[in-house]
C-alpha cells in the first residue's frame, strides 16, 4: 500500500523541478491553477504519473476537485493506485 504522503513529496518535487519557475512558491496547499498550471502541465504532470507509477489516470478522475493542489491530486493518486 502506497502512502499519500509519499506521493505528495514526488508530485511537489516533480512540479518544482519541471512546471512552475523557480521563482513560483508552490507547497502542497498552492492552488495549482492560479500558479500557473495549465493543460500543458497537466499533460507533463500524467505523463511523469504514468512513468513512476505505471498507469494513466482515468479522464473521470481528472477533475477541479483533483486538481485543486498537490495535496488533493496526491489522495487520489494514492486511491486508485490501492484500488488496482
Amino acid at each position: 500500500m502506497i502512502e499519500t504522503q509519499e506521493i505528495e513529496t514526488k508530485l511537489l518535487d516533480f512540479l518544482k523541478r519541471e512546471v512552475f519557475a523557480p521563482e513560483v512558491l508552490v507547497t502542497s496547499e498552492t492552488d495549482l491553477v492560479a500558479a500557473g498550471f495549465d493543460s500543458m502541465s497537466l499533460v507533463r504532470l500524467l505523463l511523469f504519473i504514468e512513468t513512476d507509477y505505471g498507469f494513466w489516470i482515468p479522464e473521470s478522475e481528472i477533475t477541479g476537485d483533483a486538481l485543486r493542489n498537490i495535496r488533493a491530486l496526491a489522495s487520489t493518486i494514492a486511491r486508485l493506485i490501492n484500488e488496482r
